[in-house]
């Protein structure tokens, strides 16, 4: 068996400024774990400034990326207009709750 560190969220950078142009956040699973091998990458592309592309990607053991199995391109507005309208749960709400208790 494997052991090594299970990333956080992580910001890509790129260009000749570092803007960052991404972030890579890793799939969750049962009892508040980060997959292993699957993470989340949304994507600003200077040249589609309206769109935001979201890929699900495979990772080896070693946290690298392997394959992008789906991607999805939104528009940047229809994303900011679902997540304003986006409530959480009262599940969601008492979990936050819980997590910032264990700290």
């Amino acid at each position: 068996m494997t052991n090594f560190a299970i990333p956080e969220a992580r910001l890509g950078f790129s260009g000749p400024d570092d803007r960052v142009v991404s972030l890579n956040i890793p799939v969750a699973v049962e009892d508040r774990q980060n997959s292993s091998y699957h993470s989340f990458d949304i994507e600003y592309d200077s040249e589609q400034p309206n769109r935001l592309t979201i890929r699900l990607f495979e990772l080896d053991q070693h946290g690298f990326i392997t394959t992008a199995l789906q991607s999805a391109s939104f528009s940047v507005i229809l994303l900011a207009d679902l997540v304003s309208k986006r409530k959480a749960t009262a599940e969601e709400v008492a979990e936050w709750k819980s997590i910032a208790d264990d700290d």
